[in-house]
């Protein structure tokens, strides 16, 4: 089965380009597909959010969420996801949350598969979490976090949760693009001592990271399916994230912190609540942790069945 995909970059680290970069080595590692140079030259193709051209072959959309932030320009935003959803001969939604939201604002599609993101456990055995030991040194607790961070990422709110819950010898170990000097201005004088801002790390590096990692926080507001929070489970980490969004169904292990319910209208996303501590679920649960094979498998499945339709029509 030959695959066209569209509005991919391989060479992003982005959620939605790394976990196709990740899908797309395993179907072609076991022989289950190959790339397409054209859309012409496909079987299917496979779009990552948006449209970049017309629709040639039976097409399979993966969503990655909607707009809704009540200060953007949201309808103009959703405009060319709405055109895709409709022009598409199968969605993937990446949560049930993902699903209900999309589902409320496009209406349901016709043919719409949840399948959430997996991590690739193979070469997460690879990876050595001593990598980070010359800066946290052995018997040190290392917390950590990572993100593309933007205000609903709430890097603060992360930060406040560690003071509170975390030992006082336990070190906070901060990944990601976008951290602003404002971010970190109420912990300047942990900083380097019990709050570390690692900055952008390659992809290695982090999962290196989070291997070394007792606790990894993420409460971020109204998130869909997290590839950090993904790989942070599958090496290990107890995860505290916010019930709002998806990010609570990838957790077997972990604290879901209360947030504020959201009725799926616009919002200024970019003002998320702030949470309260004290209201929080454990969650404990002995489900095996699912892999990039299972979840390939399931993303071959969907593809198999929109051209054989269209091979049967």
């Amino acid at each position: 089965m030959k695959i066209f995909a569209h509005n991919f970059d391989y060479r992003s680290n982005s959620g939605p380009n790394k976990f196709t970069r990740q899908l797309f080595s395993y179907l072609m590692k076991e022989n289950l597909v190959s790339a397409a140079g054209s859309s012409q030259e496909s079987d299917v193709e496979f779009c990552l959010i948006q449209q970049q051209q017309e629709k040639v072959k039976p097409m399979v959309l993966r969503l990655d969420g909607i707009y809704f932030n009540s200060e953007q320009s949201y309808e103009t935003q959703n405009k060319p996801i709405l055109y895709s959803y409709k022009n598409a001969d199968a969605v993937v939604y990446q949560s049930d949350f993902n699903k209900e939201l999309i589902e409320k604002w496009f209406g349901k599609h016709k043919n719409g598969h949840v399948i959430r993101n997996a991590a690739d456990l193979d070469l997460i055995k690879t990876i050595n979490s001593r990598y980070w030991d010359r800066t946290f040194p052995e018997g040190t607790e290392v917390w950590s976090s990572a993100s593309s961070w933007r205000p609903h990422k709430r890097l603060k709110e992360n930060i406040r949760y560690f003071l509170e819950a975390a030992d006082d010898h336990a070190v906070f170990a901060i990944a990601g693009s976008g951290v602003t000097d404002d971010d970190l201005s109420e912990v300047k004088d942990l900083m380097g001592k019990r709050v570390f801002y690692l900055g952008p790390l390659d992809y290695p590096s982090l999962l290196a990271l989070y291997k070394r990692s007792s606790t990894f926080v993420h409460l971020s507001y109204l998130d869909h399916c997290p590839n950090v929070v993904v790989d942070a489970i599958a090496c290990g980490c107890h995860i505290v994230c916010a019930s709002s969004g998806g990010t609570k169904e990838l957790v077997n292990r972990g604290t879901i912190i209360l947030d504020k319910p959201w009725d799926f209208s616009p919002i200024p996303l970019y003002k998320p609540p702030q949470l309260d501590f004290n209201s929080y679920l454990e969650i404990s649960s002995k489900e095996e942790i699912v892999g990039i094979d299972h979840c390939a498998k399931r993303y071959y499945q969907v593809f198999k069945e929109v051209m054989s339709v269209t091979d049967n029509s």
